[in-house]
């Protein structure tokens, strides 16, 4: 016993002496921080495209310029936010010659669009065109710097002590502060006693004050090869010097032993082991591999500091998204759907059937409005659906001619997009498809406090896109302030699609959910598509091989899965219940044998 409280009494001194030494790291860096004078610091920012893993070029068709991706917007957005360059005193971004200017595509709209680019102040950048001679398609990175380095002083706005370069392709972190502050204190070496990150990385910050201030090299670099690149002269990085340093960069300073002043694994945006402000730079390329779907985790996840930095500069807090469920329903407890049809004679499908069905024995809702130009025509299936109470014909002409708008040559399908959209605004509550059979109810979602409750779709269209927002179900409550944006776009943005019918009706309002993420829920479980016998999306969460859906669309227990509705768009055997009748047994034809024997 007496050597057990001896054990004890050692591991608890060793554990305040290592938390003391962790607070006087932090207190001391804190302190420098708050003193730095970022005026005299030259900030270059050199816009790199992506990296290509199979080609050393940089990007096959120079011609078409360079996307300005979210990585870049994020590697852009932290330097201004760390070091508040504005417009009497600018940074420089420099890009390769006119071929190589930033350019967006309509997904990366981050330098144009007015609701990104005040997040992140454009005017305080100085965009310079570096005319460089290319060999090919590639060139090489050491020379390029170095010309960088040649020519920025004379071309800040104002006189500079030092200079820091960062590359397109990595993100900056707070600790770089260390390198720029005059009286950096003494790190006692006894700092060694601390077995953690915490002593490399203070040594990393002497090493860096060192080098650009007390010692004749005058110069430091965060620089990084390419392992998997043939190429000695492609790197990507951070560098810094100072006024003393006249030398060309070379070689040297471009090596694997600075791994550990940069994060160089993804993890600071996955589950983290690095955080954010323990860090001189995250190497962005790691990023840019995770970029799809990086704006959604940022919502979300509350797991490590970079992301908390992120969600407080593009929305203002930097808590994860924190949906408020309301004691009373939120989004009425109606059911709309459009019947718009180029055939006044259309009758109903026996789909169509099996979804009102569907609707009235899973959904229960209190009402189901059916919108449309010309009732269905008196068949078997609507003498039957008629006679329900709960369910209600809606005079509604098609949208032809709305918004500033000529609609009247859009196909059948985006007048009901239109259309569905106003319904809700105007009315509240749950839109449907007519090939939607729905097998859980909704009641849950009718108390969340938003103004949109959908879920994502990867599809055909809106390719630059992560994803889009699936507009075939939906839920929203009356006057939603997120649907009346979205039907501002067919006003202000339709005429710059022209002929791109879904760029309003799916694309855009994927854009708008990035920029309003507390306004809307998604749930990849509200629906399940199956197109021509294949799930066109599952929810990224199972994150499925595309060679392995035939096998998990039959193995799929739909029932218990949790999906409310399965979306089943151009399965012909469902068109007439003869075709049903001889159909083979596949998922969707043993969903709608559930929905028939309810």
């Amino acid at each position: 016993m007496k050597y057990g409280h001896i054990f004890i009494v050692i591991g608890f001194f060793l554990t305040i002496r290592c938390q003391n030494m962790k607070e006087k790291f932090e207190s001391f860096i804190n302190r420098q921080c708050s003193e730095l004078d970022t005026t005299r610091i030259g900030l270059i920012f050199i816009f790199l495209p992506q990296r290509n893993i199979d080609v050393q070029t940089f990007q096959s068709k120079s011609s078409e310029g360079l996307i300005f991706k979210t990585n870049h917007y994020f590697s852009l957005l932290t330097l201004s936010k760390l070091f508040k360059p504005n417009s009497t005193n600018r940074a420089l971004f420099y890009y390769i010659n006119d071929v190589r200017k930033p350019t967006s595509n309509h997904y990366n709209q981050w330098l144009n669009d007015s609701y990104w680019s005040s997040k992140l102040p454009v005017e305080a950048f100085k965009f310079i065109n570096l005319d460089y001679k290319l060999e090919g398609n590639d060139f090489n990175l050491l020379e390029l710097v170095n010309q960088i380095k040649d020519d920025s002083p004379s071309l800040f706005d104002l006189s500079k002590d030092k200079y820091l370069l960062v590359t397109s392709d990595v993100v900056i972190g707070p600790k770089i502060f260390s390198c720029f502050i005059e009286d950096l204190i003494s790190i006692s070496q006894d700092t060694s006693n601390i077995l953690s990150t915490e002593y490399i990385k203070a040594q990393s910050q002497k090493q860096c004050y060192d080098a650009i201030n007390r010692n004749q090299n005058n110069f430091y670099s965060f620089l990084y090869k390419f392992d998997y690149i043939h190429n000695l002269n492609d790197f990507s990085g951070i560098l810094i010097w100072n006024n003393r340093f006249t030398n060309n960069i070379t070689q040297e300073f471009v090596s694997f032993n600075n791994f550990y002043k940069c994060t160089y694994r993804n993890d600071v945006i996955k589950e983290s082991k690095d955080d954010f402000f323990d860090s001189f730079c995250i190497f962005g390329f790691e990023l840019a591999i995770y970029e799809s779907p990086m704006l959604q985790d940022l919502f979300y996840d509350d797991k490590n500091n970079f992301k908390n930095f992120a969600r407080k500069h593009l929305f203002g807090r930097s808590q994860p998204i924190k949906y408020e469920i309301s004691n009373s329903p939120v989004i009425p407890n109606i059911v709309h759907l459009i019947w718009f049809s180029p055939n006044p004679f259309r009758k109903m499908k026996f789909i169509e059937y099996l979804c009102l069905k569907s609707i009235i024995y899973v959904l229960k809702p209190d009402k189901i409005r059916i919108h449309g130009d010309h009732e269905p025509v008196d068949c078997k299936y609507w003498k039957e659906l008629s006679k329900n109470p709960k369910i209600e014909w809606v005079y509604r002409e098609k949208p032809l001619y709305k918004y500033n708008q000529n609609f009247s040559q859009s196909p059948i399908q985006h007048l009901a997009d239109v259309a569905r959209l106003e319904v809700l605004y105007e009315e509240g509550g749950i839109y449907s498809d007519f090939d939607i059979l729905w097998v859980k109810p909704l009641e849950k979602f009718r108390y969340m406090n938003v103004d949109l409750i959908a879920s994502n779709d990867l599809t055909s269209y809106c390719l630059e896109f992560p994803f889009n927002i699936q507009i075939g179900a939906f839920m929203a409550p009356k006057r939603s302030e997120f649907l009346k944006l979205w039907l501002n776009g067919y006003q202000e943005k339709y005429h710059l699609f022209p002929g791109d019918y879904v760029a309003v009706s799916m694309c855009e309002p994927y854009k708008l959910y990035e920029k309003y993420p507390h306004k809307v829920f998604i749930e990849n479980r509200l629906q399940m598509i199956f197109f021509n016998g294949w799930s066109a999306f599952i929810p990224r969460y199972i994150d499925i091989e595309q060679e392995k859906l035939q096998e998990f669309n039959e193995n799929l227990d739909w029932l218990n899965d949790g999906t409310h509705g399965y979306h089943l768009p151009r399965h012909s055997e469902l068109y007439t219940e003869m075709d049903f009748k001889n159909a083979n047994k596949s998922l969707p034809i043993k969903i709608a044998e559930y929905i028939l024997n309810l």
